[in-house]
């Protein structure tokens, strides 16, 4: 699970219209990282979710750090003026399918993981493998 940092704040200070940018960067940037039969998806306003199907908890914690770290390089930019809108950050959290649990588990496993790296600063990546 990615989320981008303070996205409510930057869409209420920029505009919906520059909002929207931030989740084009996002979503191109998940397109040109995840490869091969991976799938990224927007799960709901400004979070996505990457399915790895053949990827252990160290591989999608490093993916996720990938595209982290290839976010927080880019600077965003008002092209109607000119203003430097300054860079975007996301937060991720990773974790590994238990067989047998629930999907609805799973996706709370991947989602605790990720309120920790809020809770821990944000701009990082929290990899959890406890079952609920």
């Amino acid at each position: 699970m990615i989320d981008i940092d303070h996205f409510k704040r930057f869409n209420d200070t920029h505009g919906h219209q520059m909002g929207d940018q931030v989740l084009k960067l996002l979503a191109s940037v998940l397109s040109d990282t995840v490869k091969g039969q991976d799938t990224p998806a927007r799960y709901g306003g400004e979070e996505f979710a990457i399915i790895l199907p053949d990827t252990g908890l160290d591989g999608a914690a490093s993916l996720a750090n990938t595209i982290r770290e290839r976010i927080c390089r880019k600077r965003m930019v008002n092209r109607a003026n000119g203003e430097d809108l300054g860079k975007i950050t996301v937060s991720a959290g990773a974790t590994t399918y238990h067989a047998g649990e629930s999907i609805e588990d799973f996706v709370a496993r991947a989602d605790e993981a990720l309120y920790l790296a809020k809770r821990s600063g944000r701009d990082r990546v929290m990899a959890s493998q406890k079952a609920a």
